[in-house]
């Protein structure tokens, strides 16, 4: 049977260095290797900015994969926007997709899959999704390559990290009902279109044949959020956490 080998980029860290670490400890393979993103149409703009450069570092095109419908119309289907415990966003702009591509373009052979979950998430793979077609691949767990190797990794080839990590702390569509507040009001204050876009899909209970409110944050509109003193709670918030983290880091340092 035919052999295929794909790397599935996400425009995020992990998997960008998972592409750079196999093209230096895994040339053979690189050779062969096929760099796929799954594209909804609502990255980031510094996500694409990334790509980009990332086909110039490595001098590989990336294939990418975009779905049938767009979020507009799958989400006039759904009649509610993307949530945390009604995700259908990944499932139809990317997952369906890719498992399309997959099908129509590896059905003959076996397809490795590369995959960038590191040492430390190997709770991640608890259950493989392996198939006799497709065979998850994760060199970072077989090298024993954690967050800080990642880092080092994409310092050393020169490309860096992604743009929204200077403001944000995943990747992922802009909208992502994942992300903390402090992430939206990034957001506004980064891409104001892309925030305003988000919150004209919000609405409130009785607005035509609406029964109830949906809204990306639990608890308020994004509307209400960037209300002057809520940005300001928020970032004091946010920055209070980050000086707790720091401290607990420094205890740890003394301790050990």
């Amino acid at each position: 049977m035919k052999e295929y080998h794909i790397l599935s980029l996400s425009g995020g860290k992990d998997s960008t260095a998972l592409a750079f670490f196999m093209k230096e400890n895994m040339p053979e393979i690189f050779e062969q290797l096929e760099l796929v993103f799954s594209d909804t149409e609502c990255e980031l703009p510094e996500t694409y900015d990334y790509l980009n450069k990332i086909e110039v570092f490595l001098n590989k095109k990336i294939i990418r994969i975009k779905p049938e419908k767009s979020f507009d119309h799958i989400y006039q289907i759904y009649n509610q926007i993307p949530s945390i415990t009604k995700r259908w966003c990944t499932l139809e702009l990317k997952t369906k997709p890719f498992r399309k591509f997959l099908k129509e373009n590896y059905s003959d052979g076996i397809a490795y899959l590369y995959i960038g979950i590191r040492a430390d998430e190997i709770k991640r793979i608890e259950t493989s999704r392996s198939t006799d077609v497709i065979k998850e691949c994760h060199p970072f767990i077989e090298y024993n390559i954690r967050k800080d190797d990642v880092c080092k990794i994409l310092d050393s080839s020169g490309i860096g990290l992604p743009k929204y990590y200077e403001w944000s702390n995943r990747s992922g569509c802009y909208f992502c009902p994942f992300q903390t507040k402090i992430n939206w009001i990034n957001l506004y204050e980064k891409h104001p279109d892309l925030y305003k876009k988000a919150m004209n899909y919000e609405f409130k209970k009785g607005e035509g044949k609406k029964k109830t409110d949906f809204g990306w944050v639990m608890g308020s509109s994004l509307k209400e959020l960037i209300k002057k003193e809520n940005i300001k709670a928020i970032k004091e918030k946010s920055k209070n956490k980050k000086k707790v983290i720091q401290n607990s880091s420094v205890k740890l340092v003394e301790i050990f």
